[in-house]
């Protein structure tokens, strides 16, 4: 899995993140290494559920065409897993 939240730069843009202030780096992807700049967000919200200071590599390009969530997010919430069902709520 992911160690971080992972974007494009194309979504980065629409949502208003100015990732080229971000450290240049290199992420690897099923498809190969490829370029990318790592921000931290100050917050990070998936169905009501917020993580603040979210590590995110944002990738160069169109993909990956949805926002991936990395343990950077995961690690601030509680998981929980039933019969192949992957429960998150937030950690207090």
């Amino acid at each position: 899995g992911a160690s971080v939240v992972a974007m494009s730069s194309r979504e980065a843009g629409r949502l208003g993140i100015d990732y080229t202030r971000g450290q240049r780096g290199q992420v690897q992807t099923a498809q190969g290494t490829t370029e990318s700049y790592f921000v931290i967000i100050d917050q990070v919200s998936v169905a009501g559920i917020t993580a603040h200071n979210v590590q995110t590599a944002i990738i160069d390009g169109n993909y990956p065409v949805e926002i991936l969530l990395g343990m950077s997010f995961l690690r601030q919430v509680s998981m929980q897993e039933n019969s192949g069902v992957m429960t998150l709520t937030q950690k207090f």
